[in-house]
Order: structure tokens, then sequence, then C-alpha cells
């Protein structure tokens, strides 16, 4: 069942729909243009739509070239051979080599099913050549048209952002919550399932829960890549950027939190550390440079080096898991910093 359900999760039903509107009107068009082989329209258009728009015109730039490179192969071999299936078979061998040589191998179905249109009909003249022409022309017009009919995702992207930094915010909280409270705590990470909850919070437990911001942080970086290609003029490296350098932090929180709950006990040094996740949580923000919690963060850490010396082994292990939280979260802040200041070095 499940199985099943992420299939279906797969499927664009608004893809399904153009293509099929689409090859039925191209071949219509070609049909009402008195066009011979007019079914083959439908068939080109339903090559041609691609799930984005750049997607689109890059290849239908391909295809055009290809179909005249087959022409002038056809002509060529057709014209001196003959017309007979070892003649097509040996177009099919140069075409296909050819098209492989010159980076055109999207060209060769398409093109080599109008080719055939040459063989049934004995003749590569001027009449037949507008024929398959016009034909290319309609299905991938009406397959680009078609195409530009794409939902723009910027605005449910940038909302769900939102939730996606308010999910981090959360995570950093709970963070600091495991630190001082030592009762219990668990890492929680895979698909999102929120019947956990009810069951966690009957056992009166700390959920440092990463499911929710592992779903989100995935969605929103398919979706501005999606954006992205269907964006034909404006320049969306930038959130795509953001949302990987989020979806980093995300894993440096997981690290952070493994090591948390190595820390079977409340420590006097466990305090000022989780004060700082409470203020990173707080400041969290796109707009925030993180300058300031780094200088925060260095003032931590020689505030530490001039605690006491750990007095049982217990301790020391256990304030050098601190020592290994305080150099992840100065990561975790550093992978911002330094995103920050490769944008304004672009500017």
């Amino acid at each position: 069942m499940k199985l099943m359900r992420l299939q279906l999760n797969k499927i664009n039903p608004l893809f399904i729909i153009k293509v099929g509107i689409g090859s039925a009107l191209a071949i219509l068009v070609a049909e009402s243009l008195g066009l011979m082989y007019s079914p083959s329209a439908g068939i080109i258009t339903l090559l041609t739509v691609q799930n984005t728009r750049k997607e689109t015109l890059l290849i239908a730039s391909k295809r055009i070239i290809s179909f005249l490179m087959a022409v002038i192969i056809s002509y060529i071999m057709f014209g001196s051979l003959g017309y007979n299936p070892l003649v097509f078979g040996g177009f099919v061998l140069v075409f296909v080599a050819l098209s492989y040589l010159f980076n055109l191998k999207d060209g060769i179905s398409m093109n080599a099913v109008l080719m055939t249109h040459f063989l049934i009909e004995k003749k590569v003249d001027w009449p037949m050549f507008l024929n398959e022409a016009m034909i290319l022309g309609i299905g991938m017009g009406i397959g680009i048209v078609i195409n530009l009919i794409m939902p723009n995702y910027k605005k449910k992207i940038l909302f769900k952002q939102h939730i996606l930094e308010e999910e981090m915010k959360k995570i950093l909280t709970t963070m600091a919550r495991a630190l001082k409270d030592k009762k219990a705590c668990l890492i929680q990470e895979g698909p999102y399932d929120k019947s956990f909850y009810k069951d966690e919070q009957e056992k009166d437990a700390i959920v440092i829960d990463f499911r929710s911001a592992d779903t989100m942080i995935d969605e929103l970086i398919g979706k501005a890549y999606e954006d992205a290609g269907n964006t034909l003029l404006s320049n969306t490296r930038y959130l795509i950027s953001y949302l990987e350098m989020r979806k980093h932090q995300i894993e440096v929180l997981k690290v952070i939190s493994r090591n948390i709950i190595n820390i079977p006990v409340l420590l006097k040094q466990s305090i000022p550390l989780a004060n700082f996740l409470e203020r990173t949580s707080d400041s969290f923000h796109e707009m925030n440079n993180v300058k300031g919690l780094l200088e925060n963060l260095n003032e931590l850490s020689l505030g530490y080096k001039q605690d006491k010396l750990p007095v049982s082994r217990d301790e020391f292990e256990y304030r050098a898991v601190l020592f290994q939280i305080l150099n992840e979260l100065e990561y975790f802040l550093m992978i911002k910093r330094n995103f920050v200041l490769e944008l304004e070095r672009k500017e």
C-alpha cells in the first residue's frame, strides 16, 4: 500500500492532461490542413512536452537540427540506393551515429518516424519535405505552447520556507530543553508520522523530531529546481542555494542531537550552551548573517576554557561531548556565514 501511494505521488496530473490535450489538438490541426500522416503530429507533441519550459525549448531546438540532418541523409541514401527496408536500415545506422556524435540523440525516435514517410511514399521531394516539416512544426509548436501553462511555485515555496524555518527553530529550542532536562531524550528521523506524538507524549519524553523538516526540505528543493526550469528569464539560483544550505544545516543539527543524548546528566556547563541554542533559535531568520552569534559562541568557548578541569572520568567524557557540540554549532553557523559572504561576493 505504501509503495502504491509512493508511486501515485510521482504522477503529475497537469503533465498528463497537457500531453493528452496537446496530442489530440496537434492531430486535429494537421488534419484540418490536409497533411498526410497527421497522427504523427500528436506523437511529436507527446515527445515534445517536458517537465519544464527550459527542457522543452532546448530539446525542440535540437530536434529541428536533427530533422534537417535526417532529411539530407534520406535524400542522399534513398535517392541513390532506392526505397527499401535495407536502405532504411542503413539510414538508421548513419543517422543514429551522427546524432550521438553531435549530441542530437533527443531527435532520433521522432525524426526516424518522419523519415519512414519518405520510404512509404517512395519519394523525397519538396512537397513531402513541406509535409514533414509542417507535421514537425505543428507537433512541436503545440507542445511548446502547452508547456507554457506551468504552475509557478515561487509563492508556495516562500510560504513553506517560512514554515521550514519555524520547524528548525523548534528543533533548536527542543535541543536546548534536552540539554537542561536529562530525564529522557529521543531523536526521530525518517518519514513524518503524526501518530508518533501521541505515544511519545504519554511517556513524557523530549522529542527532537527531524521528520517534518526532512520532508519539507526535500519537497522544497525539488519544487525550487522545477521552478528554475520553468523560469526562462529570472535567476532562481539564490533560492536553490539557500535551501541546499538549510538542508546542510539540518544534517549538522542531527549530529548535535546525537551528541546531546550521549550526555545522560545535567552539567553546569550544559546550561550556557542550552541558553545559546535558545538565542540561536530566537534569532533564526533568512536575513541573519550570524556574525553576532559567532562572536557569542567564541565568548562561550573562552569561558569554558577558564573552567576548572574535570575531577572524574565521567565528567571528562561528558564535557568532551559538550566540546564536540560546541564545534558542531560553530560549523552550523559557519554554513550560513559562508553562504552570506558568497552572496555578498557575487553581488
